[in-house]
């Protein structure tokens, strides 16, 4: 089915790139780059951008977009300007059919960036690693997911209601391979909370899957969890509440000697460089939290107290009402561990502006050696026409909470023309769902797409990017 996609692509290709030049001769255009995708610049500072086109063509003339020009500016001719600190994009187009991005980064002065200045790769890669409705809820959409071999399993999670338990926000712990049909090969995680962050790990007796555990409902939502699990995946398998191993954080002391009481606690680790990094919030922050993962591990279990709220959303149905318990449970407490590193970031703040910071929707983190990877973003849908103005970030962080890269665009979202072309869809709501870190060089975003607000059609859709932070 892809391979014919790509013959129906090729020949709408053909047919869509061909245009007239001044003297009347016919000019085939079947694709427009810049390289690199993105650059970085000071504040006053110009550089010429050159798109490359497919084939090579000499004395093409270009229309130049600058998408913000609050922070760059670009003439006729190319030439862009940084006008203040921020990320925009900038555009050459070629006809009505042919476009080339360049994600520009611009800063106070050019000493404030590192040398070399390590990127984030901004073009949306053809390398569509899973995409399907094979999802085992239909009508829910991907939250997370994650993989330890490309080829095998691809783990992930949905949020689905329950009518039998009054559960609004059941967690479906669902596997599936590449290019398979689809099967109920799944578990059910009753109130263990919202699924944001997933992590599979293959281990000696089968495959495990750290979540957040615990979850304690505010509104309708399970947000407030104090614990996590790693639990090993059984096909049909039902748990509430938590399972397997369990750990627990509620507070941590950052390096200025500051206490802080967190919850909402999501794991995300990396297992080559022995790392954990726990995403948490308090009422104005998300806060990022990294451990050792050998001294998480080599904790005791010892005896912790959660208070849980739970049930009710479907009360009236009939189905079970809201209930609150304390219980004592064995978990290895994080409490009693003194952090790597830690930073915060604002919260959620809902402006609607893509130059505020971290305005957007938690959307998922990972951790690859010394590097944090901060994923946001919302839900951006378009009817009857291809849309660019959907909105997914990645920035990336040391340990103190520097940033090491830009807040960058990242092109899952914002090249929509090439995503519908991938998906076969011209309507198409994209939503930004979890991230993962593998090699230290590639990184996987997971976008939830379907092709109308009430679509069941909805897609599990992950694709790869390269990036130069090591």
């Amino acid at each position: 089915m892809k391979t014919i996609n790509r013959i129906f692509l090729l020949l709408a290709t053909f047919c869509a790139a061909v245009a007239c030049s001044d003297d009347d001769t016919e000019l085939t255009i079947y694709s427009l780059k810049f390289e690199p995708g993105s650059i970085n610049l000071g504040v006053g500072e110009s550089r010429r951008l050159v798109p490359i086109s497919d084939p090579p063509v000499d004395g093409i003339q270009y229309e130049w977009k600058s998408v913000d020009e609050r922070i760059a500016t670009v003439d006729a001719a190319g030439l862009v300007t940084g006008v203040s600190a921020g990320s925009t994009e900038i555009r050459a187009f070629y006809g009505d059919n042919r476009m080339a991005r360049c994600l520009v980064s611009v800063v106070e002065n050019t000493s404030s960036l590192p040398d070399p200045t390590p990127a984030l790769a901004a073009d949306l890669s053809q390398e569509l690693i899973f995409s399907s409705n094979q999802l085992a809820y239909k009508g829910t959409v991907m939250q997370c997911f994650d993989f330890y071999d490309e080829n095998g399993y691809i783990y992930y999670t949905q949020c689905a209601a329950d009518s039998q338990t009054g559960n609004r926000w059941l967690v479906v712990l669902g596997r599936q391979k590449r290019n398979e049909a689809p099967s109920d090969d799944y578990m059910r995680l009753q109130w263990f909370g919202h699924g944001t962050v997933v992590v599979a790990e293959k281990a000696d007796d089968g495959d495990y899957v750290w979540v957040a555990s615990n979850g304690t409902i505010s509104g309708s939502d399970y947000t407030n969890n104090l614990t996590f699990s790693r639990i090993k995946y059984q096909k049909g398998a039902v748990l509430s509440h938590y399972g397997g191993d369990t750990f627990y954080l509620s507070r941590y002391v950052d390096a200025a000697g500051t206490a802080w009481d967190v919850r909402d606690v999501q794991p995300a680790v990396d297992f080559v460089n022995r790392r954990l990094l726990i995403g948490c919030r308090t009422n104005d922050m998300r806060h990022n939290v990294v451990y050792d993962l050998d001294d998480v591990l080599a904790l005791e279990n010892e005896q912790v107290e959660v208070t849980r709220t739970w049930g009710g959303e479907l009360a009236a149905e009939g189905q079970t009402t809201q209930q609150t318990e304390t219980t004592t449970l064995q978990a290895r407490n994080l409490n009693r561990l003194t952090p790597l590193g830690s930073f915060r970031l604002p919260s959620y703040l809902d402006t609607g502006q893509t130059d505020q910071p971290y305005s957007y929707s938690h959307q998922g983190h990972a951790i690859w050696g010394d590097y944090v990877y901060w994923y946001e973003g919302n839900a951006i849908q378009k009817s009857g026409e291809l849309y660019d103005g959907s909105i997914a970030y990645v920035a990336v962080f040391d340990y103190t909470g520097k940033q090491v890269c830009p807040r960058t665009r990242v092109a899952a979202c914002s090249d929509f023309p090439n995503m519908s072309t991938l998906l076969d869809s011209k309507d198409c709501y994209c939503e930004g769902e979890g991230i993962q870190i593998k090699q230290g060089s590639k990184f996987y975003v997971g976008i939830a797409t379907h092709t109308s607000a009430a679509s069941s059609n909805r897609l599990a859709t992950i694709l790869q990017y390269e990036c130069a932070v090591k």
